[in-house]
């Protein structure tokens, strides 16, 4: 395992409020991670093979008495979808590969020692086959979100693709996915929460074509880093992967529906 020192929503056209869909964007590749000073950590766990028309669960730990604030997964190649991610003993991530050779998927947590709770939604919803569903969490009173995703249901069977996973306001964090499964799914969305004071930003609009797959990425402002993020698009822009990088956050997604449609990444950031 690699240690590494580190310094919203439902569709875009339902609940992407301008100021949360608004932000710098970068059309290149995204930033690698550099050794810094900071109280968190990036730990990228071990990569893990993907078989063809098949899924699994990938996990990365944070070492005792650091927690995750936040966290995703990276892959290679095409076809591979995040079907959960969410916060445990570090980052956990469940994926499917809907294409026909094996793919590598590596889970990265952001590791802290500042204290952080965890929240559910409650209830859970309920996704039925060949449909989208939306939960969201909150943060108890008096606390913000670092991060957050949605849990996990029964390894390798999950076939309901992330196509949003992101803050909205201050204390909530609302996932949205879509059931190419032939049975009805249930999506626990979870939120970390923080007394330490946290901004977010989301990038431009990546536009993509039916059938493209596309990238990207916004950065923390000078002199925070990133303690999580995701992103947002129309239902049918599903998510490949989604990771922290040094400076801020990349999330990549493959326009499943008919028309073009707009992928926006978004962070969340603290002081150091």
């Amino acid at each position: 395992m690699k240690h590494l020192r580190l310094a919203v929503l439902a569709t875009v056209g339902t609940l992407c409020a301008a100021a949360l869909c608004t932000g710098a964007a970068t059309a290149d590749a995204d930033p690698a991670p550099v050794r810094v000073q900071t109280p968190h950590t990036i730990n990228v766990g071990r990569p893990q093979t993907v078989a063809p028309h098949s899924g699994t669960n990938v996990n990365v730990p944070c070492q005792s008495p650091e927690q995750s604030s936040g966290g995703g997964v990276r892959t290679t190649g095409t076809g591979v979808f995040i079907a959960a991610s969410w916060s445990s003993a570090g980052w956990e991530a469940d994926v499917y590969n809907e294409s026909n050779s094996p793919q590598t998927v590596t889970p990265v947590a952001i590791c802290t020692t500042q204290r952080h709770t965890r929240r559910s939604s409650i209830p859970t919803v309920r996704v039925p086959a060949g449909q989208s569903g939306l939960a969201r969490a909150f943060c108890p009173a008096g606390m913000v979100t670092t991060g957050g995703g949605n849990i996990g249901g029964t390894q390798g069977a999950s076939r309901m693709y992330m196509s949003q996973s992101s803050d909205i306001g201050a204390s909530e964090w609302v996932v949205q996915a879509f059931n190419h499964s032939a049975f009805e799914q249930q999506l626990p969305a979870q939120v970390v929460c923080t007394d330490t004071p946290h901004s977010a930003r989301a990038s431009g609009g990546t536009q993509l074509t039916q059938g493209a797959t596309g990238t990207a990425h916004i950065d923390c402002p000078a002199g925070e880093v990133p303690t999580g993020g995701g992103g947002l698009g129309n239902p049918a822009v599903q998510f490949n992967e989604s990771y922290p990088t040094a400076t801020g956050w990349t999330v990549r997604a493959t326009n499943n529906g008919s028309q073009p449609l707009t992928l926006f990444a978004r962070v969340t950031c603290t002081r150091p």
